[in-house]
């Protein structure tokens, strides 16, 4: 027992783990630099990642990790870890927009422009479909117990580690679509459903585990022979580990979903409620339908006079060019980011930047060279042209 009680770094591990907390760290720094006091992301989301760092180096390199080599019910505990304790604080911690702020200005702009290319995007959003990534998760889940599977991995460190990438990956995925996003990646009532379905697919694996009447892993018996370890009983303990961490843990957040659910039904019928004044108040949302497509050709009109660019080139650009990682911008998708300044009534606002007046030559100018205007500002410089940069103006001076 002593051989395995002890911290184990192995070089793989902990240089991968070295260098995306240090990554980590130096995109948070640079962030909140660039954005100022109170614009930055929320110190939470650094604790929140720090957490969840800590909890893969704990998986990983503590004897936790030492000692699954031995126990079948402590390498349960390894990937109950990775996927209960670290997935979701990684997932709160919001990495990628850390990880933009280690590059240069063109760095993250080609990022965007990839993240948003063809390919990638529309991939991404398959990946993080309600049934794709329950499926993904469920499968990583299951596959990866087949007996022959799990000894195979337990004894090859390289298939092991891609186990671990397996676990860690689906989990976070799971979570990201259920953090997300306005009420998640899915919404209220379907994550409810989301979340109790894999409540019952891991339950009932952590079941079959512990009812099993047979050793299903005979590699942790011949290993837990020296240390006088009954191997059934080392089972059903590993399925017990599994089976309630997970039912309380998902059943929680069921509860915090339907409470959710339920409080938002309870707003909308309220706000149903409040519109009902008069009888002819009824008629008020299909007036405002019907108004509604006159209403965005004038403010589209008067901004293609105002700045003289064109508003659908515009939209396409600020989407090309990432602008939605900082900003929150109407009629752009993806584009709900905390960082920077809320765009959604950008022309009603009186400045640019807080100090130029807000008219189509300081916007352009700003929107092409903002560190000239204001060395050290968050904006970056994305080497736009003339043309474009008064395309995306055109289409700011239409939100209204």
């Amino acid at each position: 027992m002593a051989a395995h009680s002890h911290w184990a770094f192995d070089p793989f591990s902990t240089t991968l783990l070295l260098l995306v907390g240090l990554c980590y760290a130096v995109g948070r720094a640079r962030l909140s630099r660039r954005a100022g006091a109170g614009r930055g992301a929320p110190r939470w989301e650094a604790i929140a990642f720090a957490c969840g760092w800590v909890g893969v180096l704990v998986a990983l390199c503590s004897p936790v990790a030492s000692l699954s080599e031995v126990l079948f019910s402590l390498h349960m505990t390894q990937h109950e870890i990775l996927m209960l304790v670290a997935a979701p604080l990684l997932v709160l911690g919001r990495p990628l927009s850390a990880f933009l702020w280690i590059l240069t200005p063109r760095g993250r702009a080609a990022a965007g422009d990839f993240a948003r290319s063809t390919p990638v995007r529309p991939l991404w959003r398959f990946l993080t479909g309600a049934l794709v990534v329950w499926v993904l998760h469920a499968a990583a889940v299951w596959i990866w117990h087949v007996p022959a599977l799990y000894e195979a991995a337990v004894r090859s460190p390289a298939l092991h580690v891609f186990e671990h990438v397996c676990f860690l990956f689906t989990a976070c995925l799971f979570w990201w679509a259920l953090i997300h996003g306005r009420y998640g990646r899915m919404g209220y009532g379907i994550a409810v459903l989301y979340v109790f379905l894999t409540a019952i697919h891991t339950g009932a694996l952590g079941a079959l585990l512990t009812f099993s009447p047979r050793v299903l892993y005979p590699l942790y018996a011949e290993r837990g022979a020296g240390l006088h370890v009954n191997p059934l009983a080392d089972q059903q303990l590993a399925g017990l580990i599994m089976w309630i961490p997970f039912g309380v843990v998902f059943l929680v957040i069921a509860l915090a979903l339907f409470a959710a659910w339920m409080g938002e039904s309870e707003r909308r019928v309220q706000a149903v409620r409040r519109t009902r004044i008069a009888p002819g108040a009824a008629l008020l949302p299909l007036l405002l339908l019907l108004a509604l497509p006159s209403c965005r050709r004038a403010a589209e009109k008067d901004a293609r006079r105002w700045a003289g660019g064109n508003v659908d080139r515009g939209a396409a650009a600020i989407q090309r060019r990432g602008c939605g990682s900082c900003h929150q911008i109407p009629g752009v998708p993806g584009a709900n980011a905390r960082v920077g300044p809320d765009l959604s009534h950008f022309a009603a606002q009186a400045y640019v930047a807080g100090r130029y007046p807000n008219e189509p030559g300081n916007l352009v100018a700003w929107i092409r060279n903002p560190q000239h205007l204001q060395a050290g500002t968050a904006m970056p410089e994305l080497g736009l042209s003339e043309a474009e940069a008064r395309d995306m103006a055109t289409y700011l001076y239409t939100l209204r």
